[in-house]
């Protein structure tokens, strides 16, 4: 029988990602620990009415194939990681613990100490039934029951695998402590003591269904996160449902000061046409990046001043760029050989495009590209000091953007950067985006590479490509938008807040579904693309 209920069905994705992305109260995190979370639960947030749109987004009959797929794929890692065989029968067994730690209330700590393998203790809610569950399903996994344990006044079991890598579990009152390794015994202590005196290893979560704190810096000692182009700091994040939608409040504090600049923001009223699908715009934003020495060699860097970016629904990928700059003509005389030295060598061996000058148009043309030729030059006189570049040629829309746009951020001295989009249509833009891009040949799963021409796997790609294409597809009849605003909240922090139907933007939301299901970019299914002249935008109110 079905664990998850359809009420709650919906929350699967979405939690899930949130416990392998981010996987608790409070900024202060033990010793060894890097990473805290605690989630409320998804049977808990079952007809809560502020979460009424994801649930209608989510409900539907796509969902429940691509849940299976994720949680199978997960509990296939979970047996590998635990030193257990990846049978089938071990996936099997384990694949309802982890519907359980969806539906149930569960908190972690996770760290250990440096050089040892990665360490954790999870603790579930669970009533008599389930954890007997647990500990029968993880003693046929593991072949035999290990050796008993004793941890405080309560008792479980201990699989030796080593030193600093034993699983065990230990169960107390309405709580399953599951763990790997020992350094972390102080944190099992200390869940244990609390249980024994209030019945729970935390306090109740208040307004927020879901918190975490994660210390990204020291992640880089069991995780490629050093890989990531932003600059890592240590991350709290708060998630509740409220005013109809989801709502994210989280704080990035940096071991140094960040050497930001704010600036009179200034506005291309004139370029940025309607009807709208989604509006971005940032200012000095190149501290929050790992240097780049390829974008120090060209003489203008929108990362460096400011930069606005949006998206048309009249047609597909109908989406530009501009930044304000001095003298845009002499910018683009500079740039015609300075981009060319300085991106050419790695486009050619990533993709095999190129950028090439056009004098006749004082345009940099990015050819070879397929899909269309993006370019890059001075804005029209009558629009101002601005660079563009655009998929597509500058187009008169239907009229102006809104003055309700440009209030959301105009005067605002702390503003780093605002988003603005409409989740479901811009949604069906990006999934298909990453579907036709040349640049996914570079990475095997593009027309040159793609996977369903390899021979034994084909069918089994090709089930995951149609499961994940009909969730996605799903989601992009999802009414409502995404918001999101990063400030300047300190010397070396800021703060992000995002209001959003799923919490994720819609950009997330497409690369989180292709790592969940481990599937490459599928064929075109023209049935998704938006329906031309999008109405729009609709504010945030």
């Amino acid at each position: 029988m079905r664990i998850l209920s359809t009420s709650f069905r919906w929350l699967c994705p979405c939690a899930t990602a949130l416990a392998l992305t981010f996987l608790c109260r409070g900024a202060d995190l033990p010793e060894n620990v890097v990473l805290q979370y605690h989630f409320l639960g998804a049977t808990q947030l079952a007809g809560n009415t502020n979460a009424a749109t994801a649930t209608k987004a989510l409900t539907r009959k796509s969902t429940l194939p691509f849940e299976d797929l994720v949680f199978n794929r997960l509990s296939a890692s979970l047996a590998a990681a635990l030193h257990f065989q990846t049978s089938s029968t071990n996936v099997a067994l384990l694949r309802p613990l982890l519907d359980d730690l969806v539906r149930a209330e569960s908190l972690a700590s996770m760290g250990g100490a440096p050089g040892k393998p990665f360490n954790y203790v999870v603790a579930v809610r669970l009533d008599p039934q389930r954890a007997q569950v647990w500990q029968q399903n993880l003693n046929k996994a593991s072949g035999g029951h290990g050796e008993p344990l004793r941890a405080d006044t309560f008792t479980g079991w201990q699989w030796n695998k080593g030193a600093s890598d034993s699983f065990w579990t230990v169960s107390a009152r309405d709580w399953m402590l599951v763990g790997r390794g020992g350094d972390l015994s102080s944190v099992r202590a200390a869940y244990l003591q609390q249980i024994q005196k209030t019945g729970r290893p935390a306090p109740a979560l208040g307004a927020n269904w879901f918190e975490a704190v994660v210390d990204w810096p020291r992640m880089a000692s069991w995780f490629p996160v050093s890989s990531c182009p932003l600059r890592l700091g240590r991350t709290q994040i708060g998630i509740s449902a409220e005013k109809g939608g989801l709502h994210m409040i989280s704080k990035v504090t940096y071991s140094q000061p960040i050497q930001w600049h704010s600036q009179p923001w200034r506005i291309p009223t004139n370029l940025v046409r309607q009807p709208l699908v989604s509006f971005a715009t940032g200012q000095d934003v190149e501290p929050f990046f790992k240097s780049d020495d390829t974008l120090a060699q060209l003489c203008t860097n929108p990362l460096r001043d400011q930069f606005y970016f949006w998206s048309m629904g009249q047609m597909p990928f109908q989406t530009y760029m501009a930044w304000p700059t001095d003298n845009p003509s002499n910018v683009m005389r500079e740039l015609s050989t300075q981009a060319m030295t300085a991106l050419n060598p790695g486009l050619k061996g990533l993709n095999g495009t190129k950028l090439e000058w056009n004098p006749a148009q004082a345009q940099l043309v990015w050819t070879k590209f397929g899909l269309t030729s993006p370019t890059m030059g001075a804005a029209p006189a009558s629009n101002g000091q601005y660079l563009v570049a655009g998929l597509f040629p500058l187009t008169q829309g239907s009229g102006p953007a809104p003055n309700e746009l440009w209030t959301q951020f105009q005067g605002r001295r702390d503003l780093v950067y605002y988003d603005w989009e409409r989740t479901g249509v811009r949604l069906v833009e990006l999934r298909t985006l990453t579907q036709v891009l040349p640049i996914l040949e570079a990475l095997g799963v593009g027309p040159s590479g793609h996977p369903l021409a390899k021979g034994s796997g084909a069918s089994e790609v090709a089930s995951r490509l149609g499961i994940e294409e009909q969730w996605l597809g799903g989601l992009t009849r999802m009414p409502g938008f995404t918001v999101t605003e990063v400030t300047k909240s300190g010397p070396n922090e800021v703060t992000v807040v995002r209001n959003s139907p799923l919490v994720f933007s819609s950009l997330e939301i497409v690369l989180l579904s292709h790592w969940l299901t481990d599937t490459p970019a599928g064929p075109v299914n023209m049935n998704l693309l938006p329906q031309p002249k999008v109405s729009g935008p609709g504010l945030p109110r």
